[in-house]
């Protein structure tokens, strides 16, 4: 088979959007939906990447993140908490993304929670001991991703398509694991800005009385 056409990338660039903070009733839907997210200025070759890389996994990545810590575990306001970020190889539109499912009622708590939280982190920086247990973890998370035949075998498929090989991956852990929290914190302050935050709020929030 020959396609009629030759192959060309998509390139995708990013573009000024202005924050918004937009609500949608969504009746009779027992748990409410919460997300903010934010367009960088970024690919995974920037001087900044690895530092967001490791901030956003001490932010929102599992259970022993902050925001798993806090909003789910010490407030109980939500069933899931996190938060993404994501880089492009080339273009330079990187994606920060948090979410949550909570009960409508406790979804005004849960963004002031994460404001809070947010804020606190880029006004305060983290402390040495979640940066290094936070490092070995990354670290060993990439290990075990490697163990596993069908990981392995398609980020070989993405370092061959974008002309890279593993040597990336080393490079990448080498500088993660090099990072301090005054340099985590310095990127996350450079790129995150809660003014700049898009908020979405889904679910039954005329039911559970809650008004934005």
């Amino acid at each position: 088979w020959k396609s009629p056409k030759p192959h060309a990338r998509i390139a995708r660039k990013i573009r000024a959007i202005a924050p918004l903070a937009e609500t949608i009733e969504t009746a009779d839907k027992a748990n409410a939906n919460w997300t903010a997210g934010l367009i960088i200025q970024m690919n995974d070759a920037s001087p900044d990447y690895p530092a967001m890389v490791l901030g956003n996994y001490i932010l929102g990545s599992g259970m022993g993140s902050r925001l798993f810590a806090r909003i789910r575990g010490k407030e109980g306001l939500s069933y899931g908490v996190g938060a993404s970020f994501i880089a492009p190889v080339t273009d330079d539109d990187a994606r920060f993304s948090a979410y949550a499912i909570c009960a409508p009622q406790n979804a005004p708590k849960v963004e002031a929670s994460f404001k809070d939280e947010l804020g606190k982190i880029l006004a305060e920086g983290y402390k040495p001991e979640e940066v290094e247990a936070a490092q070995k973890s990354w670290l060993q998370s990439r290990q075990v991703s490697r163990a596993n035949d069908a990981e392995l075998v398609s980020r070989l498929a993405g370092h061959r398509y974008w002309g890279r090989t593993m040597a990336y991956d080393s490079n990448l852990e080498q500088k993660i694991a090099a990072l301090t929290p005054e340099q985590v914190q310095a990127a996350m302050k450079r790129h995150l800005d809660l003014a700049q935050l898009s908020i979405v709020r889904a679910g039954d929030f005329k039911k559970a009385g809650v008004t934005w």
